[in-house]
C-alpha cells in the first residue's frame, strides 16, 4: 500500500504536477484578460452613454460582440482542454499495470442508457447523461467506464430528482459458463431502491444471509438468484476492499456510496460522487494532490474490483 502511494506521488510530481501548473498559468491569463476585458467593455458603455450617438452606439455592437464571442470562446476551450489531459495522463500510469489496459478515452462518449438498465442496480433513466468514457481490458475482461448524470421525474415534485451521479463501469467476462444473477445494495439505501429490489425478486432473485462476511451483510443487502454461484464470484477481498473504501470516507465526512451487480458474465459497478472531480475552477487554483489521487483511487478500486471477480473465475 505504502509501495503504492509513493509510486502515484511519484509520478503525479515527475507528470501531472507540471501540467497542472502549465493549465494554471492559463487560467490565471484567462482571469487577467477577463478583468482588462470587463474594464475596457465598461470604459466603452461609459463613452456610447456619455456621446449617445446611435450610429457610433451601432458601430461598436460588432467589435464589442466580436470580442465577448472570443473570450466566451476562451473560457470554453480551458474547461474542455482541463480534464482530459489530466485523465489521459493518470490512465498512462494506470496502464503500466501488467493487469489494466487502455484502448481508448473519449471524453464526450458515454456507456448507454440500455447498459445501465441491464445491471438491475437502477430502472429508471429519464434524464440520462455521461461523458469521459474509458475503454480497456482488465486482464482479458474488457470493460468501459464513464462518469453519468442520472436523473428521474418525481412522482410527488414536479422536478427531476437524481438517480444516480458517479462512475458506472460495465466489464463483460465473455464466460458462456456464468449464469444467475447476484445484486448488491447499500442497507441504509433500501427505501431509494425499493424498485430495483422488487424487480429483481421477479427475476427469481431472493436476499441471501449467511453467505458473505458479517461485517459485509452488516452494510450491503446482498440478492442472488438461485443459478448464481456467489461464493465464487464474490470474494472476500472483494468485499474487504469495498468496506475499506467505505471507511476512508466515512472517516472523512463524505457521502460516497458503492453499488455492483453480476448479471451472466457481466459485472456492473456503480460509484456515486458527492462532488464534481477535476472539474477545473476559472477563479480558483485548480493544482490539487487530494483531488488527483480520489479520482485515481475511484477508478482504481472499480478495476480491481472487476479483477477479483476475473480472479474468481
Amino acid at each position: 500500500m505504502q509501495s503504492a502511494y509513493h509510486d502515484f506521488r511519484l509520478f503525479y510530481n515527475q507528470s501531472i504536477h507540471p501540467e497542472l501548473l502549465h493549465m494554471e498559468l492559463r487560467r490565471r491569463r484567462l482571469v487577467r484578460l477577463l478583468f482588462v476585458s470587463v474594464l475596457l467593455l465598461a470604459g466603452v458603455l461609459a463613452l456610447q452613454v456619455y456621446l449617445n450617438i446611435f450610429f457610433i452606439t451601432l458601430m461598436l455592437l460588432i467589435p464589442v460582440g466580436c470580442w465577448i464571442a472570443y473570450l466566451v470562446f476562451r473560457v470554453q476551450v480551458f474547461f474542455k482542454e482541463f480534464k482530459p489531459r489530466i485523465v489521459e495522463l493518470l490512465l498512462d500510469f494506470i496502464d503500466n499495470d501488467v493487469n489494466f489496459t487502455f484502448d481508448g478515452y473519449d471524453p464526450k462518449g458515454s456507456i448507454p442508457p440500455s447498459s445501465f438498465l441491464e445491471s438491475r442496480i437502477f430502472t429508471t433513466a429519464d434524464d440520462y447523461s455521461g461523458e469521459d468514457l474509458i475503454r480497456g481490458q482488465v486482464r482479458e475482461t474488457p470493460f468501459e467506464a464513464c462518469e453519468l448524470r442520472v436523473r428521474e421525474f418525481s412522482s410527488v415534485r414536479n422536478r427531476l430528482d437524481y438517480v444516480f451521479r458517479g462512475i458506472f463501469l460495465v466489464a463483460d467476462y465473455q464466460r458462456w459458463d456464468m449464469h444467475g444473477g447476484v445484486l448488491v445494495l447499500p442497507d441504509a439505501y433500501r427505501k431509494y431502491l425499493s424498485r430495483s429490489e422488487r424487480a429483481f425478486h421477479l427475476e427469481g432473485g431472493r436476499r441471501i444471509k449467511g453467505v458473505v462476511l458479517p461485517e459485509f451483510e452488516a452494510i450491503f443487502d446482498t440478492y442472488a438468484t438461485p443459478d448464481a454461484r456467489i461464493k465464487d464470484i464474490v470474494s472476500a477481498e472483494m468485499q474487504r476492499a469495498i468496506l475499506q473504501f467505505r471507511h476512508r470516507f466515512q472517516q472523512s465526512n463524505r457521502q460516497k456510496e458503492i453499488y455492483f451487480s453480476i448479471i451472466g458474465d457481466k459485472i456492473y459497478l456503480a460509484l456515486t460522487q458527492d462532488r464534481d472531480l477535476l472539474e477545473p475552477s476559472l477563479f480558483n487554483n485548480n493544482v490539487s494532490f487530494e483531488i488527483v489521487k480520489e479520482f485515481y483511487d475511484d477508478l482504481a478500486l472499480l478495476l480491481n474490483l472487476v479483477k477479483e471477480v476475473d480472479v474468481m473465475n
